[in-house]
């Protein structure tokens, strides 16, 4: 019973998608330039907005989603063993797409060795192994930029950006043990149609799981988001991703894992080697871990869901040899309204600041966000004077393409007013 109530909502999920297929899109095949053959598993992703992304199948084939506001962006072809290609999306015809890829010429020194299945094994074992001693077990604070973009392909439908600071503990405690303040929010208008049923029926889905004894994850989308990160707090649950078992990671006779080394990059004096994790044969790249091969680090990783439509990255930057969340970013289903689809989605990213280890205000629980706290329906004052002087927001620009999406009927900064405590 402990997951029966989620496990019907993604069936239920699963049914809707079936009857509501994207119109929206480019497709094509992938294949090698001098014999025409296939590249299989090639990734494709807009330049300046990796979140759309699809990855072509056995055959080359592939179908890229995106909203029609970057039709004057350029898409990345990439594939090991081949040099990487852009092209302009506004070169690309909706179908019959062939893109040709040229094979990349290694010279000796680069060379890769591509490990073997028990050893890709035996190095995500030590990998989920040293999660405890790889990452923060004492309490720390991370600066964090959060925004919220959702679309439905055709267009940005809202806007949600947080300025937060995070304190945390052991990688080692449940995610109930961290707090959040809010420094500042903003957001724009609601330019998706919301029906109410769907709050309704999550709200009920919600006080089922509650009633079954299962734990609940948060309802607040900012703690809900970091708390995303697959090992914060679960190394030694062996129902998760990560968890001390492996089961996930490592497949039981009855549902086997595969893997597939994707390559490998040389950063500092580390190698770090990226491996394709997948219960079907062979994995196509959308779940995988990077591993740096010093100290057995997963400093990078991303887990898909269904068929991509839900996916969560994370990346991690290494500060006196423990590794804090430098990004985490968490894309799913928008269910606001009985049109399920992929074409409705919630994209969120958190971008953290270095961390903080010493001399630390503790932050107060008067002070920080509660876990049943929608803060989307929460009026927040404004202090455009806070955004104008915001350093992380300079580091991370919203998109022209976005903006202009938002503000055909209202600039973004009446917006945010609007929708401001008076």
């Amino acid at each position: 019973m402990k997951f029966l109530c989620t496990t019907i909502f993604f069936l239920c999920v699963q049914v809707a998608l079936a009857q509501n297929q994207q119109t929206n899109n480019i497709s094509g095949v992938v294949t090698d330039k001098e014999d025409s053959s296939p590249v299989q598993f090639a990734y494709l992703y807009l330049k300046n907005y990796p979140d759309f992304s699809a990855l072509a199948d056995e055959r080359g084939e592939f179908k890229f989603f995106f909203p029609s506001q970057f039709m004057d962006e350029i898409v990345v072809i990439s594939s090991i063993g081949y040099q990487k290609l852009e092209l302009p999306v506004s070169s690309l015809s909706k179908t019959g797409n062939i893109i040709g890829l040229q094979r990349q010429l290694l010279s000796l020194n680069e060379v890769t060795v591509m490990p073997e299945d028990h050893s890709m094994e035996e190095m995500i074992s030590h990998a989920i192994d040293n999660i405890p001693k790889n990452y923060p077990d004492k309490r720390h604070q991370l600066k964090g930029f959060y925004r919220k973009v959702s679309t439905n392909y055709e267009e940005f439908t809202k806007l949600v950006e947080a300025a937060v600071v995070v304190e945390d503990v052991s990688y080692l405690k449940e995610g109930s043990a961290l707090r959040v303040k809010l420094e500042s929010l903003r957001q724009s208008d609601e330019l998706g149609e919301v029906d109410s049923t769907m709050t309704i029926l999550k709200q009920r889905i919600r006080e089922q799981i509650k009633s079954t004894g299962s734990a609940l994850g948060p309802s607040n989308e900012i703690i809900g988001t970091y708390q995303h990160n697959g090992f914060r707090g679960d190394a030694y649950n062996s129902k998760t991703w990560f968890g001390k078992d492996g089961d996930r990671f490592m497949g039981i006779p009855e549902l086997p894992t595969y893997r597939r080394f994707m390559g490998e990059e040389i950063i500092g004096n580390d190698t770090i080697y990226q491996i394709a994790i997948s219960t079907k044969d062979p994995p196509n790249g959308s779940s995988y871990l990077k591993i740096n091969s010093r100290n057995h680090a997963i400093v990078e990783y991303q887990i898909g869901y269904l068929s991509g439509e839900y996916q969560t990255f994370a990346k991690f930057r290494e500060v006196d040899g423990v590794y804090y969340p430098e990004m985490i970013s968490i894309k799913e289903l928008r269910l606001i309204n009985r049109d399920v689809g992929t074409h409705q989605m919630d994209i969120s990213t958190f971008w953290f600041d270095m961390p903080m280890t010493e001399d630390l205000k503790k932050i107060r629980a008067k002070d920080a966000l509660g876990r049943d706290e929608e803060v989307e329906f929460n009026d927040y004052e404004l202090d455009s004077s806070f955004w104008k002087a915001y350093d992380l927001i300079k580091k991370h620009p919203l998109d022209s393409a976005i903006i202009r999406s938002l503000e055909k009927n209202k600039s973004l900064e009446q917006q945010f007013k609007r929708n401001a405590k008076d």
